[in-house]
């Protein structure tokens, strides 16, 4: 009788673990639809002349600025670090400094709403950034 009776919990309590996991599935992005963030903006100087091909790198994947500065840069995660970096020296209009930033989403970037698990939400937020050109003079120094 004492098997039987353990028996019986066993088997509710593992229905009970295991319908808790499928029901708690969507809170935890678990086979849900990602939402989109999409970043955008222009990178210029200290004049505000646009920047062509300016190297923009989030952890493995890379994009390159337009001939007028332009990027767009499509995420499946909030939270984005970018780093901007002048990859071809003088011919873009001289060398830049590297840029770091970390763009964070807020509900006033949410263009569309989604539905729990069934559509993704999107969001946009546009970034203009401006880089300094290096100072390439260098002090004598005396011994």
């Amino acid at each position: 009788m004492k098997k039987h009776f353990i028996k019986f919990w066993d088997k509710i309590i593992v229905l009970l673990l295991g319908s808790s996991a499928v029901l708690s599935s969507c809170a935890y992005d678990y086979g849900c639809i990602a939402d989109e963030y999409e970043i955008k903006g222009v990178v210029t100087d200290e004049v505000k002349n646009p920047i062509q091909n300016i190297q923009i790198v989030k952890h493995r994947d890379t994009i390159y600025t337009n001939a007028e500065g332009k990027f767009t840069f499509n995420d499946w995660s909030s939270g984005i670090r970018l780093k901007f970096e002048d990859i071809d020296g003088e011919e873009n209009g001289g060398e830049f400094e590297t840029q770091e930033i970390k763009v964070d989403f807020t509900d006033a970037d949410l263009i569309k709403k989604g539905k729990e698990c069934k559509t993704p939400a999107k969001y946009t937020k546009t970034v203009n950034i401006t880089l300094e050109k290096k100072n390439n003079s260098y002090e004598k120094v005396n011994h």
